[in-house]
């Protein structure tokens, strides 16, 4: 009597091969997909808190503090024409406690020039791209070194900082002499990141479009603002 044949054929195990490949793939688009979103809203946070702590600042004081106001008229915080929230900004705010930051403050410091800043927040204040390029980076790293880091989803790190606009003039609105990147906005801080590919794009667009930032083309459909087209002036 013959014996029943045992196992998988060929072209059973092809099968289950290809369904192991497409439940594969689903799964991976659907992690990516998370992780892109988890991100998104991390970003939005970043920007969200920049603009409370550049808020508290001002509500803290009564008026912009001097040693805001001289680092904004050095224009040693700009990039790409705007204002980003570098070391020198971090530290100001860590000094008026509106915001937390990674800083060190040694014995006998005197300015906020003293001050240290450490870990992920050695550039300033960045979008979450950049703390994870910073994290893998050297713990003895600072400087250039820092700001011309390689992110992995795009740009450097610099390019990766947070950038801010305020309300100068107490007229209400934060506009384009002010360094706002469109006409004007019904606000007292504006603040906003170039997201994922660290290219800024043009903000005055109401519809994303690639622009050439750096010598490279870039998309703004992933820059996160912190003010909505509602509060725009036309």
């Amino acid at each position: 009597m013959k014996k029943s044949q045992t196992g998988f054929t060929l072209i059973e195990m092809m099968v289950v091969i290809a369904i192991i490949g497409i439940l594969a793939g689903a799964l991976f688009g659907g992690f990516s997909y998370v992780m892109k979103s988890a991100q998104k809203a991390k970003a939005n946070e970043a920007v969200s808190n920049a603009r409370t702590a550049l808020e508290g600042l001002y509500l803290k004081e009564g008026r912009w503090p001097s040693e805001f106001l001289n680092i904004l008229k050095r224009g040693s915080c700009k990039f790409n024409g705007y204002y980003v929230m570098n070391d020198e900004i971090a530290k100001v705010l860590f000094k008026y406690k509106t915001l937390s930051v990674d800083c060190y403050v040694p014995d006998g410091a005197k300015t906020v020039e003293d001050y240290e800043l450490r870990g992920v927040d050695r550039c300033g204040i960045v979008d979450p791209w950049a703390q994870d390029s910073l994290k893998k980076a050297s713990k003895d790293a600072a400087g250039s070194a820092l700001l011309s880091r390689s992110v992995s989803t795009g740009g450097k790190v610099e390019e990766h900082r947070i950038y801010f606009a305020v309300d100068l003039d107490d007229d209400g609105f934060v506009m384009q002499n002010e360094f706002a990147p469109v006409k004007g906005v019904r606000a007292k801080v504006i603040t906003w990141c170039a997201g994922a590919d660290g290219g800024l794009g043009d903000c005055s667009k109401d519809k994303p479009m690639k622009t050439s930032v750096n010598g490279r083309m870039v998309a703004n459909s992933d820059n996160v603002y912190s003010w909505q087209r509602a509060q725009e002036v036309r």
